[in-house]
């Protein structure tokens, strides 16, 4: 079953509390954007502890576009369902992974587009999802789609059909359905859904794809 899961990007908690809010319960997960300004761009809200304010909340994951995102993978695996990271942000992805198999909280690993798929195979056992880079730069939404992604999809589907894999950037209705026709089993969507006039109208024609 397709997921499609609204991000959230924001420069203060204010601004992601909002968001949060205006989700409600219409979807199954939420996905945070975390940019520490350094593994890429822009800087964005990163405070894990503000999310006990928010309760009786859906599922969120949280996609670190951090450096050593070893460092604060503790604060964020008692808050959130689960994290995504960068194999290319960190020496220490064995032990990234291998840190939240007692716990709840499941890990994913996101590939920029031009990143091996290889990087996923020594971990492919433990992780929940695979989420795909479909934009160059990331940490802001409204990049454009790049089409490569499609094959990346369908080889990775290919080699592992029964792993979950995510799309994030640049997905509207058009290119979200392309990837779902190549594979993917989840939609990341950002700019589609937040610069619509009827985020729930917007959002229940992405849930019909």
């Amino acid at each position: 079953m397709t997921e499609i899961i609204p991000a959230i990007i924001g420069k203060n908690f204010s601004e992601i509390k909002d968001k949060i809010l205006r989700v409600g319960d219409n979807t199954k997960w939420l996905h945070l954007d975390v940019a520490d300004g350094k593994f890429v761009g822009d800087k964005t809200w990163g405070v894990s502890d503000d999310l006990n304010e928010i309760k009786n909340r859906i599922k969120i994951e949280v996609h670190l576009m951090v450096n050593q995102p070893e460092e604060t993978m503790a604060d964020w695996v008692s808050v959130v369902d689960r994290i995504i990271v960068h194999p290319e942000s960190t020496d220490h992805l064995a032990e990234i992974v291998d840190s939240v198999k007692h716990t709840p909280t499941k890990i994913g690993l996101a590939l920029l587009m031009n990143s091996s798929l290889e990087l996923v195979a020594p971990y492919i056992d433990s992780l929940d999802v695979i989420q795909l880079m479909s934009i160059n730069e990331l940490g802001h939404h409204g990049e454009p789609f790049e089409e490569e992604v499609l094959e990346r999809i369908k080889t990775l589907h290919l080699k592992y059909p029964d792993v979950k894999i995510s799309v994030d950037g640049g997905i509207n209705l058009e290119t979200g359905k392309k990837c779902l026709d190549a594979g993917a089993t989840q939609l990341v969507v950002g700019g589609a859904l937040w610069n619509s006039p009827d985020f729930i109208s917007t959002l229940h024609d992405f849930q019909s794809l």
